[in-house]
């Protein structure tokens, strides 16, 4: 199931995303309606039509859209339009024969980054809640909710730490280069590529730490409703 996911997700990004984008769709409101596809897709494949699905999803949607928004603030602050990435030759020549937005780019980027992280929280707080609730159905809803908040308290550090390792990971090549020339701390500090990294980490943290109360208020909402679908 976790192949056939991950196969899922490929397609949402090569049939959806990348039409939409040609399309002259923004790149953000494309990332988001794919980002809906794929959690959709993903929860739906691992755990069925459950409330534990449910609550996974809602709470990686929020975490995802709590991320976008981290990140527009962020690039407002620093002053970063979206035409500050690599390879922005390449992308606006493209641009001149296509209806693809270039700017957007970095912010649909941000957003697809944090998905994995978000995504993964959402389903261990969930997941977690649920099974707290089928072994103990009497316990209330704040019980719920606080064992939860436990629970993602934990995972909540791990995550954002293995977030930010991946952005510092996957510009690692500058890092080098930065530190090879000893840069002084103030170009460092204002050049365009920190900025972009400490954006990414920030707002991915951000919407890695959102997801946790989000995740552990829908499940125990849900678990605890008197809905009668099997969670």
């Amino acid at each position: 199931k976790s192949a056939l996911a991950l196969i899922a997700a490929f397609c949402c990004f090569l049939f959806f995303f990348f039409p939409l984008l040609v399309h002259g769709i923004a790149p953000v409101f494309a990332a988001v309606a794919t980002a809906v596809f794929v959690l959709s897709l993903t929860v739906w494949l691992i755990c069925g039509t459950t409330r534990k699905a449910l609550a996974a999803g809602l709470a990686s949607l929020g975490g995802v859209l709590a991320a976008g928004i981290a990140a527009e603030g962020f690039g407002a602050a620093a002053h970063l339009t979206g035409y500050n990435v690599t390879n922005i030759e390449s992308l606006i020549f493209i641009a001149q024969s296509t209806k693809i937005d270039v700017g957007g780019l970095l912010f649909a980027g941000i957003l697809f980054a944090s998905l994995g992280a978000v995504l993964d929280i959402a389903m261990d707080v969930s997941s977690a809640v649920t099974e707290l609730h089928e072994t103990t159905p009497e316990k209330p809803r704040h019980e719920l909710f606080a064992s939860g908040m436990r629970v993602g308290q934990d995972v909540m550090g791990t995550m954002a730490a293995t977030l930010i390792l991946a952005v510092f990971g996957g510009s690692l090549g500058a890092w080098v280069i930065d530190y090879v020339y000893d840069l002084p701390l103030l170009q460092l500090l204002n050049s365009n590529g920190l900025d972009i990294v400490l954006m990414q980490g920030l707002s991915g943290g951000i919407g890695v730490i959102l997801t946790v109360p989000m995740a552990a208020g829908v499940s125990a909402f849900l678990l605890t409703s008197s809905d009668r679908t099997p969670s």
